[in-house]
């Protein structure tokens, strides 16, 4: 259990970091989101929708990202994505924070 919530306590610290630099690949929608974390990480990594919305929502407030609806056959919509300028700023000084603390870790750890 213990492993559990440190593994959540860890992914709320990455989760942002992990969607802006997937969405400066491509625009995407929730589900994509959480198939692609697990899906790259084999498992390890991986976050439910209902997890993943607030963060969404977070970034979106920021106006680190914005979101439109597009029409997915005759009855279906899905709401995409979209990384904005802010949003690529926000992600390069968050992804400086992490290595350095992860280099930080790492010396820590003596592995560097």
């Amino acid at each position: 259990m213990k492993q559990n919530q440190n593994q959540d306590n860890f992914k709320r610290g990455t989760a942002e970091l992990l969607v802006l630099h997937l969405l400066q690949k491509e625009d995407l929608y929730g589900y994509q989101i959480t198939h692609t974390f697990e899906e790259k990480s084999n498992g390890v990594y991986t976050m439910l929708e209902g997890s993943l919305y607030p963060i969404l929502y977070k970034l979106s407030s920021n106006g680190y990202i914005s979101d439109y609806v597009q029409q997915v056959g005759v009855r279906r919509t899905r709401r995409y994505y979209h990384i904005e300028d802010a949003g690529r700023e926000y992600y390069k000084e968050i992804l400086a924070d992490y290595l350095a603390i992860a280099d930080g870790i790492n010396m820590i750890l003596d592995r560097k």
